[in-house]
């Protein structure tokens, strides 16, 4: 005798309480990302990780694209929350060594979210032209934790512990040396990494000087 798995059943939100449902379908997404690549995750898998019929996501989200469009501005916050939260020392130096180690532990620790974050593995653009009012939102995404590096950068400097001249530029610079330290270490995990890499590419990245740069 066969048995069919009936979908998950889900009470009904409330009157008023839409958007409940919008923010249930986003944590369901980002939940199957932490065990499962993109490619992995389908309406249908979210729509039964929400506990609800894959029809109703259409009342919030036109597509998958658009859930991972919602999943990425999430993550954002979340990597924003996780910088800010990273421990200040005795110096501005020690502030930005712990919030660049932050950044390579968020990478680390959320694999396909974090490629998720940066348009791997789904459409990034989405399957139509967005409006100029979408675009605009999209050039803001990650800026929010992009100044929380510009910060670190400028109290180094302020500390006389850099010889930054452009903090912002150098904080941009910083974001793509660890982006790019923490992507090649999930495609090459095996790869023998010096230990002493991390702190070099601060350092350099940062123009940290002194003491501050041993």
């Amino acid at each position: 005798m066969n048995v069919v798995q009936a979908e998950p059943i889900r009470s009904r939100n409330a009157r008023g309480e839409g958007n409940r449902l919008r923010d249930e379908i986003v944590a369901a997404a980002t939940s199957l990302l932490q065990s499962v690549p993109a490619q992995a995750v389908t309406l249908r898998a979210v729509a039964r990780a929400a506990g609800i019929a894959a029809p109703s996501i259409y009342r919030h989200f036109a597509d998958l694209d658009a859930i991972f469009r919602a999943v990425v501005d999430l993550a954002f916050d979340e990597l924003e929350v996780v910088l800010r939260a990273a421990p200040a020392g005795q110096r501005p130096v020690d502030r930005l060594r712990t919030v660049c180690a932050a950044y390579l532990s968020f990478a680390r620790e959320h694999p396909q979210r974090y490629r998720v974050m940066f348009g791997v593995d789904w459409n990034a653009s989405g399957t139509m032209a967005p409006s100029a009012e979408e675009l605009d939102a999209r050039a803001m995404i990650g800026q929010d934790a992009l100044a929380v590096l510009i910060a670190a950068i400028t109290e180094c400097v302020e500390a006389g512990e850099s010889s930054s001249v452009d903090p912002s530029a150098d904080a941009i610079a910083l974001w793509v040396g660890l982006h790019g330290l923490s992507t090649l270490r999930q495609t090459a995990p095996s790869f023998p990494w010096p230990s002493e890499l991390e702190g070099a590419l601060v350092t350099s990245l940062t123009r940290l000087t002194g003491a501050a740069a041993q």
